[in-house]
């Protein structure tokens, strides 16, 4: 018995042992196969640059960096490599206010005007209602306004008090949701003034700093917006290049975000990028195995709200916004995940809490999403034995774009005569500017923004082709005086502007 009893536990580790090396054969099997799709996808959707983390449990099993940081130089994107992640920052503001409700500063249902008495809307009643959560869950009813972005750059609290107390409302509070950096935004300074600090973006640097990247490790984190505090290795941004070949890009400007940092401002490489998410995996407890939150309110961060209204979007099912969070099922795939996008700059985390396992993607295009969607929902089909339809499926998604981006190529006049430009040419209201270049080229500015403008003979109007504004349209009116321009975006937003000089 004593013989027998030995020989079965002498083989208990052998089996472990075959089980742990047929997984690990596994694992690098399913590795090589996604690295392959990886560049497969890079190359269809023409992205510079990509890096791609790989989470299981507490370690990182994969990280790579593909393609190149600055195309102009061909330096190498790496793992070590800067990127502005956007509004993946949004669950590092919510990281934050879950701290400072540990520590009693303020609650989840403190109202705004306790902390922020400059705080007030249209409606008052509303005003009154709107708790510090509900700046996080985007579903107050305020609709932010696309034009204020172009002003960031210059904003200081007041600023963003004052755009948020004229933004309209449209729909059901916390019931409906509505996409609001502006509102996610005043949620960091909630957290500076309830810390007793004043509200400006050095104080919610700070916070971040010394709350959350210094204690979880992340040593190239930082909110900036000039690139000379960036060191040797970040991400430069880019898109297609309509004007030129198929396949071209062009450097795009990065715009400062400034003030409203808290909804998108953080640098990061992708290797402590992966320190944070692991530590959002582990309920708040870093990879050095510190607490920094209590597990019950981050978990309040994660807890579904408004629902996103995505039931015809293919994949996604009762998709709702979270706090920096969107929570929703892909095949039957729990998912908790949010993507960015800034510039060129677009980023996906996404956690799959079933598995414990996650995958984060950095692309410098601004056709990086289409890239960083088809790797995160690829991943989740591999490491849970689907077949593979997410590359396919958005690649004929993303085909009808390929056309008119051919299109524009084709029919755009991509230069102006000087008769023609001339009526066009100065001054607009809300500082914007038209400028004919020497080139010949016809440009619409306004402080560090600055769009080229083509003529579009199918549509009769001018085209917008670079710096993310892809498919803006501006339409200007000389007959009457003065003369005036009409900016249209996507069909849904029209921005009329009068010329002053």
């Amino acid at each position: 018995m004593f013989i027998r009893r030995a020989f079965f536990l002498f083989c208990i580790p052998l089996i472990l042992m075959g089980f742990a090396s047929a997984h690990a054969q596994a694992t690098d099997e399913r590795l090589a196969q996604f690295e392959q799709i990886i560049q497969d996808e890079m190359a269809y959707y023409n992205i510079p640059g990509t890096a791609v983390a790989i989470i299981e449990g507490d370690e990182v099993i994969y990280a790579q960096g593909f393609g190149y940081r600055n195309v102009e130089d061909q330096l190498p994107f790496t793992t070590e490599t800067r990127f502005r992640v956007g509004s993946t920052t949004k669950s590092m503001t919510s990281l934050l206010i879950a701290q400072l409700v540990d520590d009693g500063l303020l609650a989840w249902d403190t109202p705004v005007t306790d902390i922020l008495p400059d705080f007030a809307l249209s409606d008052s009643e509303l005003t009154a209602q709107i708790t510090v959560a509900d700046l996080m869950g985007m579903a107050t009813g305020l609709v932010s306004n696309t034009f204020d972005a172009f002003d960031w750059w210059e904003w200081e609290i007041d600023s963003l008090l004052d755009a948020v107390a004229t933004q309209t409302i449209n729909g059901e509070f916390r019931a409906s949701h509505n996409y609001n950096n502006e509102v996610y935004a005043l949620a960091g300074y909630v957290g500076a003034v309830a810390s007793g600090l004043e509200p400006t973006l050095a104080s919610y640097q700070s916070l971040m700093q010394t709350r959350l990247f210094d204690p979880i490790g992340m040593e190239s984190a930082i909110i900036a917006d000039d690139h000379s505090q960036l060191g040797d290795n970040y991400a430069e941004p880019y898109e297609p290049d309509v004007l030129s070949e198929a396949g071209a890009v062009s450097r795009m400007i990065d715009a400062p975000i400034a003030l409203v940092a808290p909804a998108g401002g953080v640098w990061v490489n992708i290797e402590d990028m992966a320190k944070y998410v692991i530590t959002q995996m582990n309920g708040g407890v870093t990879p050095d195995g510190a607490r920094i939150v209590s597990a019950e309110n981050l978990a309040v961060t994660w807890a579904p709200g408004a629902s996103l209204g995505l039931e015809d979007v293919p994949g996604y099912e009762d998709a709702r916004y979270a706090m920096g969070w969107v929570l929703n099922t892909y095949r039957g795939i729990p998912m908790r995940q949010h993507n960015g996008g800034w510039s060129g700059y677009t980023t996906q985390m996404t956690i799959f809490p079933d598995n414990h396992t996650a995958i984060l993607v950095f692309s410098n295009s601004s056709l990086g999403g289409q890239l960083n969607d088809t790797l995160a929902f690829t991943f989740a089909e591999l490491w849970n034995g689907l077949d593979l339809q997410a590359a396919a499926q958005r690649r004929a998604e993303f085909a009808p774009l390929i056309a008119q981006l051919d299109q524009v190529r084709e029919l755009a006049e991509s230069t102006i005569d000087a008769d023609t430009a001339a009526p066009l040419v100065g001054a607009y209201q809300a500082g914007w500017s038209v400028e004919y270049r020497d080139d010949s080229t016809l440009w619409l500015t306004n402080g560090v923004w600055a769009f080229r403008l083509v003529y579009f003979p199918v549509l009769g109007q001018y085209l917008v082709v670079n710096n993310g504004a892809l498919g803006a349209t501006v339409d200007f009116n000389t007959i009457n005086e003065p003369t005036s321009l009409v900016i249209n975006v996507g069909g849904t937003e029209a921005y009329t502007l009068e010329k002053v000089e």
